[in-house]
């Protein structure tokens, strides 16, 4: 069931605009909209809340047009990145602030336990936001929002301002919260880890426009465009041209391509982390490159591989050191068909 919709929405906020943004939200998704910063996520989400109204095109929720409705009477939750917790109240009062204006106080209490005890935060009730941590404030913040039983939860970077280990337990919070409210989540953000471990759906947001929109599968294992590739960081992206049933980057990158069906390809791509050291007898893309570069880091190993294009290739530190790989070897890889990628 679509539960919002955008058809058509711009807005300019002096030299900025954000143009022609259609998207479909369905109850129950955790949709992610990914964007450098600057792009107009914000602004988007602030659309939607009612805290702008558009120059042009409709707001949808449940088929009701809700352009010109107050934010007040969207019931959708919004969380910032900066929590917006009022320092004067305890913990317990920020999270009723909002619930006392929409059930009886004992209700609301009863809702608030539930929350506080999914969240782990009752033993902070009695403290004041400025004694908390970023972990704890954010809880704090979520609590406050989804005590109110919002049709939507609209989150603006929450994570952005914690630290690793926060950013990980937070990250299983609201995926816990997604599971067991059945909450209909957007969530704004530029990390893409946040957009891999939490999305059902995904949307890439770039100068304004929304550049494209799917499961968090189809985006990030098949962008439409070089500008959506780039963003998403896809380290291999090598320009060439489709002939016959291949795509020839140059003498010696040439790749089996499916048929073309009227499309002009003009670069092919594939992730550093499906290339595979040694050769695939049949293949038909396998390939000889002088190790140029080594980069060691926490989780990976990574290298460029000079092919006549620099290639990238992303190996396990095991995987790295059974091959015993210097700078100046020359080493064969190959790159399953089923990872390649073309427009």
């Amino acid at each position: 069931m679509v539960m919002l919709k955008l058809e058509n929405v711009s807005k300019r906020l002096g030299d900025f605009a954000i143009n022609n943004i259609n998207l479909q939200v369905d109850r129950g998704q955790y949709f992610v909209i990914l964007g450098p910063s600057g792009t107009g996520k914000t602004v988007l989400l602030e659309i939607i809340a009612g805290f702008h109204r558009p120059d042009q095109g409709r707001v949808y929720l449940y088929d009701k047009d809700i352009t010109r409705l107050p934010a007040e009477a969207r019931k959708m939750g919004f969380v910032y990145q900066d929590y917006m917790l009022f320092p004067h109240m305890t913990v317990k009062d920020n999270i009723l602030f909002g619930a006392r204006k929409c059930f009886p106080l004992s209700q609301a209490m009863d809702k608030m336990k539930r929350l506080v005890d999914l969240l782990g935060i009752g033993h902070l009730l009695d403290r004041y936001p400025l004694t908390l941590s970023g972990g704890e404030q954010q809880r704090v913040a979520l609590a406050r929002v989804l005590i109110i039983e919002p049709t939507i939860l609209l989150l603006d970077e929450p994570l952005s301002s914690l630290d690793p280990n926060s950013k990980e337990a937070l990250q299983l919070e609201l995926k816990r919260i997604h599971e067991e409210f059945e909450t209909t989540i957007l969530h704004i953000t530029h990390d893409f880890n946040e957009a891999i471990n939490l999305a059902t759906h995904v949307g890439v947001m770039i100068n304004g426009t929304l550049a494209q929109t799917g499961t968090a599968h189809e985006v990030f294992s098949h962008p439409n465009s070089l500008e959506v590739a780039t963003f998403l960081g896809i380290e291999n992206i090598i320009p060439g041209r489709y002939m016959d049933g291949t795509f020839k980057c140059n003498e010696q990158l040439v790749f089996p391509a499916p048929p073309a069906n009227g499309q002009s390809f003009s670069y092919i791509y594939f992730s550093s982390k499906d290339v595979r050291l040694g050769s695939e007898p049949g293949s038909g893309n396998c390939f000889q490159g002088i190790v140029t570069g080594i980069s060691l880091q926490k989780d990976f190993v990574s290298l460029s591989v000079d092919v006549g294009h620099q290639i990238r290739i992303k190996l396990s530190h095991r995987e790295f050191n059974d091959y015993s790989i210097s700078c100046g070897n020359k080493i064969e890889f190959h790159v399953p068909v089923s990872s390649l990628g073309f427009f």
